[in-house]
């Protein structure tokens, strides 16, 4: 069966898919000896990494802003590290929408 559709409903799903700032957002981790080496890619985002619950709130050329079990928002500079709740995280890198971090 062959289903046609109409160039105008391919037209606005193009325009509603290009004004809803479609982004891909994705996360993955390793963990060993008691660290964590984080990848995020696009904000607004929690994720669970050993059991702990994280928000990547936004990404930005210069760092993240990440909460830790609800913890309030604590923006961190690429190379810096900070206490966000019980944990310790550094930002090791940024590149466009993606941020690397470990967590201790």
């Amino acid at each position: 069966m062959v289903r046609r559709v109409s160039l105008a409903a391919v037209v606005a799903l193009g325009g509603t898919l290009l004004l809803s700032g479609c982004q891909t957002v994705s996360s993955s981790y390793a963990c060993s000896n008691g660290e964590c080496h984080v990848t995020v890619t696009g904000s607004d985002q929690s994720i669970e990494v050993n059991d702990i619950d994280l928000t990547v709130s936004t990404i930005t050329a210069q760092g993240m802003t990440i909460s830790v079990e609800g913890s309030s928002p604590t923006t961190i500079a690429v190379g810096r590290r900070a206490r966000v709740g019980a944990v310790e995280i550094t930002v090791t890198s940024v590149k466009g929408d993606e941020v690397k971090f470990d967590l201790r």
